[in-house]
């Protein structure tokens, strides 16, 4: 009889298993057929960037983003969308480490796998599919759509990433962590193990201080 798995690991996704920003990928490919659109997001952008550690200002300003690029799109259209743009983000060259697809496989074998994201849900199901996992689990930021208009019902960064994966009944203590960015602190302060993956210079230097014995990749 096959014992239930124990232990739990968590990946976060963008600058994980990819090098980029997924979500960041998609809204691209959007405004490349809707240029004009491009000059109400670039000062959206702007004060994203220049919000720095405000992390819910930058936070509010990348739905706010969202929001313009995807406007017109009915929820079917936006499917479509995403899932072509998830299966093409896999096939190209570069966009997903494929060492770490290989290690989040393997680690299925014996553990419970969650990848836990702040980019949305379609798109992130269609690109994990198109990289040979199509079973997965996702905890990921999901869409709204009212008279074609989306919004983001429910952002998965910061702490919400906790409150999402403890109200799916993963066992966030027991878990290890695979994670590039200092905005999963929140989580990574509370998983077993956390696992630094090619982070940038500062959130190697948040991480390191916050984690005194977390593991790094680079």
């Amino acid at each position: 009889m096959q014992q239930p798995m124990t232990s739990v690991t968590l990946f976060d996704l963008d600058g994980v298993l990819t090098t980029k920003d997924t979500m960041a990928a998609l809204i691209v490919q959007r405004l490349k057929r809707k240029p004009f659109r491009l000059l109400m997001v670039l000062p959206i952008y702007a004060v994203a960037v220049i919000a720095g550690s405000h992390r819910e200002l930058a936070a509010r300003a990348n739905r706010l983003a969202v929001q313009v690029t995807f406007k017109g799109l009915s929820e079917p259209e936006y499917r479509d969308l995403a899932s072509g743009a998830g299966r093409r983000l896999a096939a190209q060259p570069g966009f997903v480490r494929e060492d770490l697809i290989q290690h989040c496989r393997n680690t299925q074998k014996a553990s419970r796998v969650v990848i836990v994201t702040a980019s949305e849900l379609c798109l992130v199901e269609s690109l994990l599919e198109a990289t040979g996992l199509p079973d997965v689990e996702v905890i990921a930021s999901r869409l709204t759509f009212t008279d074609r208009s989306p919004r983001v019902a429910l952002h998965n960064v910061g702490y919400q990433k906790v409150r999402s994966l403890e109200a799916a009944g993963i066992p966030v203590e027991r878990a290890t962590f695979y994670t590039d960015s200092a905005s999963d602190l929140p989580l990574a302060l509370k998983t077993a193990q956390t696992v630094i993956v090619h982070p940038t210079k500062r959130s190697r230097r948040r991480l390191l201080t916050a984690l005194s014995g977390a593991r790094l990749i680079e």
